[in-house]
């Protein structure tokens, strides 16, 4: 008798166990990761801006996925990343020029730039965020998605492309002079907490729409939750974005042409009172031709910033050949609330030296023009390193 409740025991102990790898047999997880280092030796500094000689970062995702019996397909998400920036302007934002250009006294920060020409300088360390933590369901209906994520605008995107994952010259992620100004994604939110709806894609076309209620969530390639002594920080709430993304292979041509175009608003409160100052709203739209190893693109971005307007705009062609990718891409952008006129230039070449890693090498340039005088630039070699697992 002692013997059988043991086994009882037993049974009972693991039956919550069975049931569980029961219901995960139905599940398909999958754990991915990447890391990255850049490194720009002998890159000019500009003006009082250092130039950094090692950037990088890691990130890690697991996707949970399962299909259902009427064929939609549900899911999870969760990522996070963990990065080295410039310690000045990490995640793009920051004090653009150095302290050679700012501003006396209180300052304002772009509500959609996030860059400012007053405050403390920063100097950032390593950062680390989750950014991905959203639930979803893609059927006949469309995807419908709940969680932290990017908005349809970013995910939308199309437009200028480069052989530098992270450390492009343009919308760069990872930037090692400092003085990167040019941004052609439109990111409104950020990571933000939301709810987004895409449509199916019908004969080349998808529809989206997201919307936000407060962006507070701090990301590392956009935080609009950043507070720096001596900057009055806008806060954003009620964020909405919509847009459209059409891609489609030409038959008789065979050119792929892929374009896009997005429109994101919100409500914005600036200062220590959080008074109401009106909205900021972002036009996005960009393009991509692609055929045999050939593309081209190019992309567009105006908004009012909520002080002041800022347009940037990009182009760039690439090439595949004998295993090696080829990039060259520029782009220029016009800050009416820091008073600079950005201009920046890449050509890279790229290759996968084994399975899952990928080296890039190439010549970057990034150039800072005042409204009121003087002009800083920083030049010189990159190499990027990326690890897939």
């Amino acid at each position: 008798m002692h013997r059988l409740s043991i086994v009882l025991w037993f049974a009972l102990a693991a039956s919550p166990f069975a049931n569980a790898q029961s219901i995960l047999s139905d599940w398909e997880v999958d754990a991915r990761g990447a890391a990255l280092i850049v490194l720009a030796p002998g890159r000019d500094d500009a003006g009082e801006v250092d130039a950094e000689l090692a950037l990088g970062e890691v990130r890690a995702e697991v996707r949970v996925d399962r299909v259902l019996e009427n064929g939609a397909k549900i899911g999870f998400r969760l990522g996070a990343r963990a990065q080295f920036d410039h310690p000045a302007r990490s995640g793009f934002s920051g004090l653009i020029g150095g302290e050679g250009f700012a501003l006396v006294g209180a300052s304002q920060r772009g509500a959609f730039t996030g860059l400012t020409l007053g405050g403390e300088e920063e100097d950032a360390d390593v950062r680390a965020a989750l950014e991905t933590a959203f639930a979803y369901i893609d059927g006949g209906y469309g995807e419908l998605l709940v969680g932290r994520d990017l908005g349809v605008a970013r995910r939308f995107h199309e437009g200028a492309e480069s052989v530098f994952g992270r450390h492009g010259a343009i919308n760069p992620s990872l930037d090692s002079s400092g003085i990167a100004s040019v941004i052609t994604r439109s990111d409104l939110s950020g990571p933000a907490a939301k709810i987004s709806y895409s449509t199916p894609r019908i004969l080349g076309l998808k529809l989206g729409a997201s919307y936000a209620p407060r962006a507070v969530t701090r990301g590392l390639d956009r935080d609009p939750a950043r507070s720096v002594d001596g900057v009055e920080e806008p806060r954003l709430e009620q964020i909405v974005e919509v847009g459209f993304n059409f891609s489609r292979r030409l038959r008789a041509s065979g050119v792929r042409v892929s374009t896009y175009g997005a429109y994101a608003r919100a409500d914005l409160e600036t200062g220590p009172l959080r008074v109401d100052t009106g909205t900021v709203e972002v036009w996005s739209t960009g393009a991509r031709l692609e055929h045999s190893d050939l593309s081209f693109g190019a992309d567009w971005l105006t908004t009012d910033n909520g002080a002041g307007r800022y347009t940037a705009w990009s182009v760039s062609a690439g090439a595949e050949k004998l295993g090696f990718e080829f990039s060259a891409s520029y782009g220029q952008s016009d800050d009416e609330l820091t008073a600079f006129e950005g201009e920046t230039g890449s050509i890279g070449v790229s290759r996968a030296i084994f399975e899952d890693i990928r080296l890039g090498l190439g010549v970057q340039t990034q150039i800072l023009k005042s409204d009121t005088g003087g002009t800083i630039r920083s030049t010189g070699p990159v190499i990027e390193m990326s690890l897939s697992f």
